[in-house]
């Protein structure tokens, strides 16, 4: 049965690895991206439920991949990160993100 579709953004494919054998245990269907473009153009091609995004990637950060993908969808977005600052936290809710995650 599928709980949902869901988009993974990280730029590291051991986590990207990780993630998804662990949601697709789950039930849901996964696609992934290892760059925001990428993701981008993903999320333009298909229907999500949710986005598991990192903020430390290299070209456009998940910070710029939240604020253009809020640009143009309500989707969920949750940021995955290991950037744990008060700063870094309210920059991505300022941005768009749902919600904040240390990894």
């Amino acid at each position: 049965m599928n709980q949902g579709r869901i988009l993974v953004i990280d730029d590291d494919p051991q986590i990207r690895r990780v993630l998804r054998t662990t949601l697709v245990l789950e039930g849901y269907e996964v696609a992934d991206a290892r760059s925001g473009q990428e993701a981008i153009e993903k999320f333009r091609e298909g229907k999500y439920d949710l986005i598991l995004l990192d903020m430390n990637m290299p070209e456009m950060d998940g910070i710029a991949t939240c604020r253009e993908i809020r640009s143009f969808s309500d989707v969920g977005i949750v940021m995955l990160t290991i950037r744990d600052t008060e700063k870094d936290k309210v920059t991505a809710l300022d941005a768009g993100a749902d919600d904040y995650v240390t990894k």
